[in-house]
């Protein structure tokens, strides 16, 4: 387990106590902000994950809290004034000239960054919301659950089969989020059989009040490169808040839906465990009466929102040099967050979302044998 750069504690005291952004310059022994305050400046910088032990704490006295909020206070590098009469429900959107937003993205990053529409923003801090209950339900679960009392026995206010609605539609939803973003960015020219790329009513709706990548580069009154430049414009990538929501919505849904598929692979492959009867299941008004059916179905539509996901993000597919999307994670710093966050890399990639659809594979295999094989 290696210790991501985010990780490492760099604050001094003071702002660590009053969760600060702290920075310094390498040969200087005090931070910025304390320079700027006139304040004794006690670095902190250790390479441990979480905050220091209470032995390692220096002792601090209320005073000389009191005085670093008041200089705070008095502080004009902060500008917060244009914010004071907001509440924090009608605070401006974008808040791109809020100190502490507009530092998340960082000044080395060459790509072009912009800002999605506030609606399609809400959506995805709601999908967030969602979709981080759900997984919450099932990260409580034991390694040997039960699918007979995952779907069955409620939990919570919830039982299992309520549980695999709510990721199945967050998770359409989310991929269509997806797409209207990616369409935002850019997306490649290509053709099949004759068409082009479709785009459904609710990814019309998201879209219809963001502006292009060619819009807002004219407007900023960004020259354009010209066809005899040498130096490939890198893709413009979105800003750092909604690069954060889309990373922890991708997550929660790839460990949830390992959670729900290890227990159907343990249910299936285990002899021990009865197969369990069909649940009150329909499609399109029409019944599913046959439980293996049921099954098949999920797998299928499970594989299908999922190959789309891992290739909207840009993890390595093999549809990547064919397909009109080329991937939301053009920056490494957001690939790096997302392996930090899922671990098992391997080539610059996390293979815990191939792993998952592999799994899938093998349990609706298994399915059919059983099914063919007159078992189930």
């Amino acid at each position: 387990m290696h210790t991501h750069p985010n990780q490492i504690r760099s604050a001094c005291e003071r702002c660590r106590r009053q969760k600060l952004r702290c920075s310094r310059s390498l040969s200087s022994p005090s931070c910025a902000r304390c320079t700027r305050l006139g304040l004794t400046c006690q670095a902190g910088l250790q390479r441990r994950v979480g905050r220091p032990p209470k032995k390692d704490m220096v002792l601090h006295r209320p005073a000389e809290d009191m005085q670093f909020v008041q200089a705070l206070l008095d502080d004009t590098a902060w500008n917060l004034d244009p914010f004071c009469g907001y509440t924090p429900e009608s605070l401006p959107f974008p808040m791109d000239a809020w100190p502490s937003v507009s530092e998340l993205d960082p000044p080395e990053i060459e790509q072009k960054i912009i800002v999605p529409s506030m609606q399609v923003f809400e959506k995805l801090s709601k999908l967030n919301v969602d979709i981080h209950r759900g997984w919450e339900f099932v990260s409580q679960l034991e390694n040997d659950f039960r699918l007979s009392a995952f779907v069955c026995e409620d939990r919570e206010r919830q039982n299992g089969y309520q549980n695999i609605q709510v990721v199945l539609k967050a998770a359409q939803e989310y991929l269509v989020v997806l797409k209207a973003l990616h369409r935002q960015l850019g997306i490649r020219t290509v053709y099949c059989q004759g068409r082009k790329p479709h785009t459904n009513r609710m990814m019309l709706s998201l879209e219809a009040n963001t502006e292009s990548p060619e819009s807002i580069a004219s407007s900023s009154g960004e020259a354009t490169p010209t066809s005899g430049s040498t130096t490939p414009e890198l893709p413009p990538i979105f800003d750092s808040p909604t690069m954060f929501l889309i990373i922890s919505c991708y997550v929660q849904l790839i460990k949830h839906l390992e959670v729900v598929l290890r227990i159907i692979f343990n249910s299936i492959s285990d002899p021990h465990q009865d197969l369990i009867d069909a649940a009150p299941m329909s499609f399109a008004e029409v019944p599913l009466i046959e439980p293996s059916t049921q099954f098949v179905l999920f797998s299928e539509m499970f594989r299908h929102i999922m190959s789309q996901m891992n290739l909207l993000m840009g993890l390595p597919s093999a549809w990547s040099s064919k397909s009109a999307w080329t991937g939301l994670l053009t920056n490494q710093r957001y690939r790096d967050m997302l392996n930090t966050e899922l671990g098992d890399v391997e080539d610059g990639w996390t293979t815990r979302p191939g792993k998952l659809m592999e799994i899938n594979r093998i349990t609706k295999d298994m399915l059919d044998e059983f099914t063919m094989m007159g078992i189930y």
